[in-house]
């Protein structure tokens, strides 16, 4: 997410993340500290008044419990990491160069980290318009497939005869990864009665 993490009545994001995921929220010790940090030197630098950690500049360092504080070396408001059962979720400042920073700092290196490996994609088209008709399909495959990712679009909304789907897996092996795929668009094909072509490249 971005967004909605200052000091604010309605810088809700956190909060709202927190209710999402069944979660208390509290003030955290690391998220103080940058925060502290961040004032005083704002303070330092003339461009508030006050380097003082005030209610305001305390509810930035409220984070929804087992989260993870990030650093933010640009603005006052740290951003937050969170691993639930469902996933992994960054919540990042609204402000560009905010969120820049944090997703170059701490969003890029967790993902280099935990997606390493080799990544095979193919897109192929299927003959049919109405993608809201093929999404059923994508939702069983995906079922049967839990470690490949299919993504659809049309081509151009509205005009084109075709859907063009994305099918992508990510591992070590290259010859695995493939067969991989190319078992997923076999699946797709068969639970939609619709035979796929390879898209042009554009």
């Amino acid at each position: 997410t971005t967004g909605g993490l200052g000091p604010t009545h309605d810088d809700k994001t956190l909060g709202a993340i927190a209710e999402y995921l069944e979660l208390d929220t509290h003030e955290d010790a690391a998220a103080a500290r940058i925060v502290k940090r961040q004032y005083q030197e704002l303070y330092q630098k003339g461009i508030v008044g006050s380097p003082d950690y005030t209610e305001k500049r305390a509810k930035m360092a409220r984070l929804p419990e087992e989260s993870e504080a990030l650093d933010n070396r640009v603005g006052g408001a740290p951003g937050a990491f969170i691993v639930s059962k469902n996933g992994v979720l960054f919540a990042l400042p609204g402000v560009p160069r905010e969120m820049e920073f944090i997703f170059e700092d701490s969003v890029c290196p967790w993902i280099e980290e935990h997606l390493s490996g080799r990544l095979v994609e193919r897109v192929v088209e299927f003959p049919i318009k109405d993608e809201t008709v093929f999404a059923p399909f994508i939702d069983e495959v995906m079922k049967m497939n839990p470690d490949v990712y299919i993504k659809s679009m049309p081509k151009t909304y509205g005009s084109s005869d075709v859907l063009r789907v994305w099918i992508s897996a990510r591992g070590e092996t290259e010859g695995e990864l493939t067969e991989r795929v190319n078992e997923t668009i076999a699946n797709l094909e068969g639970a939609s009665g619709l035979q796929s072509e390879p898209a042009p490249e554009e």
